[in-house]
């Protein structure tokens, strides 16, 4: 599983269609607030908390015609050479 000290680029993207949100997070800042080591997933779970469409982990899947939170994460910016080493 990929953690922020994994990432290289210099942004992160959050984009969901259903309600049209998105967010753009500087890596810096998110290793700030979150650590270094801390789980994408983590983060991201953390971050599309709010969407009125997002599920409990683990909870069953909508239907094919129900409304689910369709958030996506993509990083933005050139690689940054010198990041941090991995711990495993």
């Amino acid at each position: 599983m990929e953690r922020l000290c994994d990432l290289r680029a210099g942004h992160i993207t959050i984009t969901c269609s259903p309600c049209d949100r998105r967010g753009v997070y500087a890596l810096k800042r998110l290793r700030q607030r979150f650590g270094d080591h801390a789980s994408v997933l983590d983060v991201y779970l953390h971050l599309t908390q709010t969407c009125q469409w997002q599920r409990e982990v683990g909870s069953r899947a909508p239907n094919v015609y129900g409304i689910g939170c369709r958030a996506k994460l993509d990083t933005v910016g050139m690689p940054k050479p010198g990041g941090l080493p991995s711990r495993t």
